[in-house]
């Protein structure tokens, strides 16, 4: 079967003419000339919110002596318009192509997006982990069978679980996270729950955050400077928020200017 390119662009996903024209068999200014006739007639007679760039975006590329040429984007639609007016086997060979690739691309991205829905946020796992750490508790569940959990549990996060000794001061709590940024709660207090709500926001890559128990009903997440730059960056772009939302709450935070990352309303963090 033809092994056709995928382009995304512009929001949406494309195969180039020139690609097209050599899996259908036909010279690229023979199906030029038809995308730009296809053109006319859409323009002509369908719907303007309907229109050409639906089927076929304008691009160009360099011929061997560096001049622009032109060339189409062409969609699944495109697609389906062209292989309309073939007919043996090249037009049945380009439409299993095609159908296949885009389907292929549509499901991976189905799938991608159900993965993602279905993956919990850390904060709300965190407190699942909780519970279960106190029914092991009161069962009086061995220390290594706690561990073992615990390592089961934070892998598809990319978390390795440590015990307290072993952790190194190369990672963080959310509180002290706080504290380095000058993030304060309106008691006074470094605001770790702020800096959650804002680590919630994004993906933490793997190895760049550890899990540590504490006694057998609890866990802490510590974080490493890159996540730290990374909450920097986030409450920059944000121009400081006075409040940061998490799960329909809002944090009030208020922000301490002699902070050891916090110099002048930007941060910076070796």
């Amino acid at each position: 079967m033809l092994d056709l390119t995928l382009i995304k662009q512009n929001g949406g996903t494309y195969i180039d003419s020139r690609e097209v024209a050599l899996a259908i068999g036909k010279r690229h200014d023979h199906l030029l000339r038809d995308i730009g006739n296809y053109l006319d007639v859409i323009d002509k007679f369908i719907a303007p919110n309907f229109g050409g760039y639906d089927f076929f975006l304008e691009s160009s590329y360099s011929d061997l002596k560096g001049r622009a040429r032109l060339c189409y984007l062409v969609s699944k639609m495109g697609c389906e318009m062209v292989a309309n007016r073939l007919t043996g086997e090249r037009g049945i060979m380009f439409t299993a192509a095609y159908v296949a690739k885009f389907n292929e691309m549509e499901a991976s991205e189905r799938e991608s997006e159900i993965k993602a829905r279905a993956k919990p946020r850390l904060g709300e796992f965190n407190s699942a982990v909780r519970n279960v750490l106190s029914g092991m508790a009161y069962c009086i569940t061995a220390p290594a069978r706690v561990m073992g959990f615990l390592r089961k549990a934070y892998e598809p996060f990319g978390i390795e679980v440590l015990a307290d000794g072993t952790c190194d001061r190369n990672f963080f709590t959310v509180t002290e996270i706080a504290e380095k940024l000058g993030l304060y709660s309106e008691t006074g207090r470094p605001h770790g729950h702020a800096v959650s709500a804002i680590i919630s926001k994004f993906d933490i890559p793997a190895n760049h955050a550890v899990a540590i128990p504490y006694g057998l009903v609890g866990v802490s997440i510590r974080y490493d400077r890159l996540v730290i730059k990374t909450v920097a960056g986030w409450i920059h772009k944000c121009g400081f928020p006075s409040e940061v939302p998490y799960n329909g709450f809002d944090y009030h935070v208020y922000y301490n200017r002699e902070a050891p990352f916090y110099h002048d309303g930007e941060y910076f963090v070796s």
